[in-house]
């Protein structure tokens, strides 16, 4: 069925008329957006929202609308006082336009105006004293804020959602963001998508790119595009990552561990990986001072990850030995052997609720000891979408996936300096 909203056909008229519909529809909703993001002076009794439209006019066409270059939203009181809206997505907002829509509003009799533009990216140009900028995503803060008691903003901010989601798989909309990252919601009232969980990846990893602990304790590039443009429309998981610095003249990312977000239909992983390609040397620091040094660094991570199982109780401290080969770049791998296994099966802890089996971190030491094959090895932390749904559904997950890596550190540093443990 359609959106309610999907009344016309540019996207940024469509998520503009979503905002205006929910501001119409509720006053409540009406007054504190403009406590919010307007000015004051307004006689709240009186006040009216009309979309693309002169006050008092009659509602023209999409297409007249476009060509007359009016504010997509207008609201006013039966005063002097007026807010004029003028959105952008893909378009680009200019001076003209801000001055023409105050030129307008005076003309008409308005003597209190404030212009509000809503883009996804700053203005190139200095603001005049009669315009605030805002972003899209600042609304979304906002109508979240407001989403446990106020239907309608409810209702926005999911087609704020829907819409940033055809947005970005279409190539309409190339840089910025409509929402902001809220969480991971997948559960068993809300079924893993797989677009869903592309939006969601590119909202946690510009947040992850924010964090300069990152760069400061693990040497991340945080300036960098990852995997860039993530294509698909379908599948069990999607996944990005951030390469350290030491990285970024690389061209083959897969010759340096590099750091891995995977969102899945059952679960989110934290992770570190050593790719079968990695150089060398990196290898060697870590295999070849023997088993104790192996055992020792991996039994360090395993310390680091208690102070997050402390918080998460149900998240599982990982470590994976993959051996897989593809028939083409993009084809999906032939997996040939997997062992997957919880870390804390290697030591000896009366308050794990793991029981101890040595074996299989001794069997990992051996494969790559000396390494034969296209053999991976993946160590972090995993969080199953049932078991740890309070942790996930909130910014929280931010700092979990901060802390999953940086629990990782005796491995990176065994790997890049063969530091003693």
């Amino acid at each position: 069925m359609r959106n309610v909203f999907d009344q016309y056909t540019q996207p940024e008229n469509k998520v503009t008329h979503a905002l205006a519909t929910a501001l119409h529809e509720d006053k409540a909703l009406l007054y504190d957006f403009i406590k919010t993001f307007g000015h004051k002076g307004c006689l709240k009794s009186s006040l009216e929202v009309v979309e693309q439209q002169i006050p008092g006019e009659a509602e023209v066409t999409e297409d007249a609308y476009e060509e007359r270059g009016l504010p997509d939203v207008w609201i006013f009181d039966d005063n002097d006082w007026s807010l004029l809206i003028e959105s952008k997505v893909q378009a680009t907002l200019t001076k003209s336009q801000i001055r023409r829509h105050y030129k307008t509003a005076l003309r008409y009799g308005f003597e209190k105006v404030l212009i509000l533009a809503i883009d996804v990216k700053p203005p190139s140009f200095q603001l005049p004293s009669y315009c605030k900028f805002i972003y899209w995503s600042d609304v979304y803060s906002w109508l979240i804020k407001h989403s446990c008691k106020a239907t309608w903003a409810v209702q926005v901010a999911r087609y704020f959602e829907i819409s940033e989601t055809k947005f970005v798989e279409t190539g309409y909309m190339t840089e910025g963001t409509l929402t902001t990252f809220t969480g991971i919601p997948f559960d068993k009232d809300t079924p893993y998508n797989y677009l869903e969980a592309k939006r969601i990846l590119k909202l946690l990893m510009g947040e992850l790119k924010k964090e300069k602990r990152l760069s400061k304790e693990l040497g991340l590039d945080l300036n960098s595009s990852g995997r860039g443009a993530i294509t698909g429309k379908s599948g069990d998981s999607v996944w990005d990552y951030l390469p350290m610095r030491e990285a970024s003249d690389s061209n083959n990312h897969t010759k340096y561990p590099h750091f891995t977000i995977s969102i899945s239909r059952e679960r989110l992983f934290a992770l570190v990986t050593m790719p079968h390609r990695v150089k060398a040397e990196f290898r060697n620091n870590l295999i070849r001072p023997g088993y104790d040094y192996f055992y020792r660094v991996f039994e360090a991570m395993t310390q680091n990850f208690r102070m997050i199982t402390k918080q998460v109780p149900n998240a599982i401290p990982t470590v994976e030995v993959l051996q897989r080969r593809y028939k083409s770049q993009r084809s999906i791998p032939n997996i040939d052997a997997l062992l997957s296994y919880d870390l804390r099966t290697a030591f000896s802890d009366i308050t794990s609720p793991v029981k101890e089996q040595p074996s299989w971190l001794e069997s990992t030491y051996q494969v790559f000891n000396p390494k034969k094959g296209n053999t991976q090895l993946v160590v972090g932390m995993v969080f199953n979408f049932k078991d740890c749904n309070k942790e996930l559904q909130s910014r929280k997950v931010i700092k979990n996936v901060i802390d999953s890596w940086v629990a990782c550190k005796p491995f990176v540093e065994a790997l890049v300096k063969g530091n003693e443990i």
